[in-house]
């Protein structure tokens, strides 16, 4: 299905859920933060634009696929493509990183270490990771960890940010919405449009899709993504 599905999330605003309203949440929860530089990993053009606009700075933006890099240019952004999991340097480190990930290849502790690294003393970071939120049903968690990688659980982060020397500010769960509204809706009206294809991979993406979908209809309690504020030391 994965080639299928890509095609289908190019054409969306976003590759992952999320929503403006949450962008907004989570911004309020930062406390007011004046920095001098910022940097955003992610996937929609909304956030980076609240963050300079709330901050009064440019901020460099950075996706990890070419179209949604381009789009941001032609929106006016400081834009560019970087590695998927890339968090782009800055001598003397960035006072504030927001980070839109989705799972960690290599794990939460050496994504936290990551952006340690990139963020200057005593700077504030947005982490975003998929996550559970209570301990999942056998068929939630092998479903989940095919289709988007392995989840650890809400309070281990916690945890290894702590160990990471972060101070935990606050943190914010995605609402069901942000899922719902914002990212299936969207994609099943694409899907729409190509139901009744005779084209088996078509045929067999959106079964896959629609299965997705009732997954978290079925199972939204169990997983979503927590943004973490933190606080470098």
């Amino acid at each position: 299905m994965g080639g299928f599905l890509n095609a289908i999330i190019e054409q969306m605003q976003r590759s992952t859920a999320g929503s403006e309203e949450t962008a907004k949440r989570v911004m309020q929860m930062c406390g007011g933060v004046k920095p001098k530089n910022a940097l955003f990993f992610g996937d929609d053009i909304f956030t980076p634009r609240l963050i300079a606009e709330a901050m009064g700075l440019e901020v460099l933006a950075t996706f990890g696929e070419e179209k949604r890099a381009e789009a941001a240019k032609a929106a006016g952004l400081n834009a560019r493509q970087v590695g998927a999991y890339e968090i782009t340097k800055k001598d003397g480190g960035w006072d504030f990183i927001w980070y839109n990930g989705l799972t960690e290849p290599d794990g939460v502790m050496r994504r936290l270490e990551r952006i340690h690294e990139r963020l200057a003393p005593g700077g504030t970071a947005v982490f975003r990771t998929l996550c559970w939120l209570i301990d999942p049903s056998p068929d939630t968690k092998s479903y989940v960890e095919r289709r988007f990688g392995r989840p650890i659980a809400l309070d281990e982060v916690l945890r290894e940010a702590k160990e990471n020397n972060f101070s935990i500010e606050d943190f914010y769960i995605a609402p069901k919405s942000d899922w719902k509204r914002n990212f299936y809706e969207p994609m099943s009206d694409l899907v729409k449009k190509l139901e009744g294809a005779e084209d088996d991979e078509q045929a067999s993406g959106i079964g896959e899709i629609n299965k997705e979908i009732y997954m978290f209809d079925l199972h939204s309690e169990e997983y979503s993504f927590v943004y973490y504020i933190l606080k470098g030391k």
